[in-house]
């Protein structure tokens, strides 16, 4: 459900946890948002005239961002769009996110980035930033121009929808986005050509390594996309121990599934890169808990019904994970003691932050007000009818999850409260 929402100025979350782990941030007490930004922090403030909203027992943090999403706008609305996918995030508690740029027609040259930047104004809930194509029309063959991708906006370039297989494209992209401060984010899975889990295994650590030495080359920063398995984290600890500036990213469904436990044939379980073993997935966990990768990120991919019914061959790659993740993370990772709250909280806020080079938020007065408020106790179960994506290729569908979001707060307004999301004309 959407609905209008309030646009009252002041609004004072009374009581919660607040926990900013970059600012060693962990007490008890109010915090009180004034046009957009955050006016206070304290014990016990005064009311005055703000709407209160009670905390008692929520966190409250610096807003989610998942850097890794498919909007599926321009081309496909049909699957996703801006405003139902803005929706999805909200209600699974970000504030903020980026798109990937493997569209129809895919976002390689700053014009169409600007458009999308533009509509994004528009018709999203949250702060929404845009990638770019790393080559044109995400071929993998040539290279955008760099410098016009960053003036007009691109918050980083993606090799979306697979690796760049030339050794020396890639060097030169490298080189480029260094010369011109724009981050690469890499899939180093294999392309969309080998359909089967398990299958592309080998593929992913040997680019991993590649690119990874084309990066000493080049001095040049990389972020790897869905890290999945154990030889690639191993290859990026090694390379961080060396000091190149490489970053990773996660997803909760290889964070919290494995090829043995899934159906065998059923499309809502077939991603790319694909479900790896359970000793991958153990690995990759260890790998977020210890912070050779730096973030969790959702490859929010949706699909229609009709396509993920198909044959498990012919069925497209990708799984929905906007209101699910923080879920899926909280119940498979905080619970068994494996990561901290404010170690969740970096890894879905903070470093996503950091590594994109956006705005510092911090739960401090002045600061903008993108906040999320969870529940790490709230049990609830998986129902993907009822999301706000078009999408319900779910692999969670039906699983008990403990601990949920409850509000979004982005720019100072509610997104989200309870699961009720507010439509645009609100904001």
């Amino acid at each position: 459900m959407i609905y209008p929402g309030t646009n009252r100025e002041a609004i004072l979350l009374r009581g919660g946890r607040l926990i900013d782990p970059a600012a060693g941030l962990d007490s008890e007490g109010d915090l009180l948002v004034q046009g957009g930004r955050i006016g206070a922090v304290g014990g016990e403030l005064k009311k005055g005239g703000a709407e209160v909203f009670p905390a008692r027992g929520l966190i409250i943090c610096p807003g989610l961002v998942d850097m890794h999403v498919h909007f599926r706008t321009p081309g496909e609305e049909d699957k996703e769009d801006i405003a139902s996918g803005s929706a999805a995030a909200a209600a699974g508690g970000f504030a903020a996110v980026a798109c990937e740029p493997n569209t129809r027609p895919p976002l390689d040259s700053g014009i169409m980035v600007s458009q999308l930047r533009q509509r994004a104004g528009l018709e999203s809930l949250v702060e929404l930033h845009v990638k770019g194509c790393l080559t044109l029309a995400g071929e993998g063959n040539e290279l955008v121009d760099v410098a016009e991708m960053k003036a007009y906006g691109a918050v980083a370039l993606s090799s979306d929808p697979g690796p760049i297989e030339d050794a020396g494209v890639m060097q030169l992209a490298l080189a480029e986005c260094r010369e011109h401060g724009l981050l690469p984010t890499l899939h180093a899975e294999a392309s969309s050509q080998v359909p089967l889990a398990g299958g592309s295994h080998w593929r992913e650590p040997e680019l991993v390594q590649r690119d990874l030495q084309l990066a000493a080359l080049t001095h040049a920063p990389l972020h790897f996309s869905h890290i999945s398995t154990r030889e690639a984290a191993e290859a990026i600890r090694q390379a961080r121990m060396m000091g190149l500036a490489v970053t990773a990213e996660a997803t909760p469904h290889h964070l919290a599934l494995c090829a043995e436990e899934a159906p065998g044939e059923d499309a809502n379980f077939k991603a790319n890169p694909p479900l790896r073993s359970a000793a991958d997935r153990e690995a990759i966990k260890r790998a977020l808990a210890e912070g050779t990768i730096d973030c969790i990120a959702s490859d929010h991919a949706p699909h229609s019904p009709e396509e993920k019914a198909l044959d498990f061959r012919d069925a497209p790659f990708g799984l929905i994970g906007l209101e699910t993740a923080l879920g899926v993370v909280l119940t498979m990772l905080h619970r068994p003691g494996l990561m901290s709250l404010a170690q969740v909280i970096g890894a879905m806020s903070t470093r996503p932050r950091e590594i994109l080079g956006l705005e510092e938020i911090r739960l401090a007065e002045g600061f903008p007000a993108d906040i999320t408020l969870f529940d790490p106790e709230r049990e609830w179960t998986v129902e993907p009818e009822r999301f706000h994506s078009k999408g319900r290729n779910c692999p969670f569908a039906g699983w008990v999850l403990k601990g949920r979001p409850i509000a979004t707060m982005a720019g100072g307004r509610w997104v989200m409260k309870e699961g009720e999301v507010f439509s645009t004309t609100s904001r």
